[in-house]
């Protein structure tokens, strides 16, 4: 089903380029403006110079830069194609994990033929600014991060892989990019064949990529399905992959004014969890992940001033039953119950203008102890069966449902079309 392939890379020369530390970034779209400043100041090779200039001229200077990066010798293409393996080691609650993803090309296929699956909707806007940069520069720079099931598929062992290509250490992180054996890469690409893949991160960069195809199949007077616009990069990730993270997104809630529990306590017991300190919110972080291991749960900071609570419904499977134009594999989401029914119950919806984001519950916490927002919902995270349940249901789950971490850097590889 999956066409992934090697590829001949345009990546960086760190003898000309300088320490790959300096030159990979964050994927564009979460990155801040301080983050940017000190992103641009690494190096003037760093890869955001690229992904996320500045000005009214971005797109275009955005493309002259990286002609003029490959006439230096800062990048330079591969002679042969090759897949390449990256490994991002990462510290989380005080552990040190390793995913190990792919690079390769991937064919790009309309959501509706079910090879490649997503999860998630796009805004409008982010395809917009990524299909003005893809005309310009005509090189996939960021991935598509997708998942697949390991059945049938044989894993990437070290033995497989050559010396490392970059090797980019930050603090808390590292970013290492080696090349896959070419016979192993042949094994890899046929058995993914029969696979199916579901997109994690980079829906928008998906479906920009389709619409550039579908742009440049119009303009052109024969097309074979051969030519490059067909496929785009992408990182395949097992999810048997012990390094596989999904973190969850609390939600920080704006009030107009405070509500009232009454609506709330008809379907959701609320348990008291002490005073909002440190303590007693590390311990609810525990109450929450005992409890969502039985069926759906939520902490609550600021539903009483100062207090912590933990929030589970009083009948589940009735609750479940009551979000009647829900489908069933949106239902089961915890997302999904606090936008439909914990939300509503305290006259809220989930918009912009009442809802912010975070997934550090730390900073959940300093959020409402500082003002910045009322009341702060605490998830457990999303399971990653539930999100391919999702996928291969043919539906989309609400925004912010997921956050696998670390997020890909970009400027490990790129493919470029020309």
């Amino acid at each position: 089903m999956a066409d992934f392939r090697p590829f001949r890379a345009l990546r960086y020369d760190t003898a000309v380029a300088g320490d790959g530390a300096s030159l990979i970034a964050p994927p564009y779209d979460v990155v801040s403006d301080d983050d940017k400043a000190e992103l641009y100041g690494r190096s003037a090779y760093n890869v955001s110079h690229i992904d996320f200039g500045e000005g009214d001229d971005r797109y275009a200077r955005a493309g002259r830069d990286l002609r003029v990066w490959q006439k230096r010798g800062v990048l330079r293409r591969d002679d042969a194609p090759r897949l390449y393996a990256y490994d991002q080691e990462f510290e989380l609650e005080g552990k040190t994990l390793l995913r190990r993803a792919v690079f390769g090309r991937l064919r790009l296929e309309e959501w509706e033929k079910g090879v490649v699956l997503p999860h998630e909707l796009t805004g409008a806007a982010a395809k917009a600014d990524r299909l003005l940069l893809l005309r310009e520069t005509r090189v996939h720079l960021s991935p598509v991060f997708a998942l697949y099931r390991p059945e049938g598929v044989p894993a990437v062992e070290d033995a497989s892989l050559g010396p490392p290509l970059l090797d980019a250490v930050l603090p808390g992180e590292r970013h290492t990019l080696r090349p896959v054996d070419p016979d192993a890469a042949v094994v890899l690409c046929s058995t993914l064949a029969a696979a199916r893949l579901y997109v994690a991160d980079g829906h928008h960069r998906y479906e920009t990529g389709l619409s550039y195809r579908d742009e440049r199949r119009a303009a052109s007077a024969s097309w074979t399905g051969e030519e490059a616009e067909n496929f785009i990069l992408a990182a395949l990730v097992s999810v048997a992959d012990p390094g596989l993270v999904v973190l969850p997104t609390h939600r920080l809630v704006r009030l107009r004014q405070r509500p009232g529990l009454r609506r709330l306590l008809a379907a959701f017991a609320l348990e008291d969890a002490g005073v909002a300190s440190d303590a007693n919110l590390k311990r609810l972080m525990r109450q929450l992940a005992e409890a969502g291991a039985r069926g759906p749960a939520f902490g609550a900071i600021g539903l009483e001033p100062g207090r912590l609570h933990l929030l589970t419904p009083r009948d589940a499977a009735l609750l479940v039953s009551r979000l009647r134009d829900t489908p069933p594999a949106l239902a089961r989401l915890d997302v999904t119950i606090l936008e439909r029914a914990v939300l509503p119950a305290l006259g809220l919806e989930e918009s912009p203008e009442t809802i912010g984001y975070t997934e550090s519950h730390r900073h959940a916490a300093e959020a409402v102890a500082a003002g910045r927002c009322d009341v702060a919902f605490l998830l457990n995270p999303t399971p990653v069966e539930q999100v391919l349940a999702v996928a291969a249901a043919g539906e989309r789950m609400p925004r912010k449902s997921t956050f696998f971490y670390p997020k890909l850097a970009t400027g490990m590889v790129m493919l470029p079309l020309d």
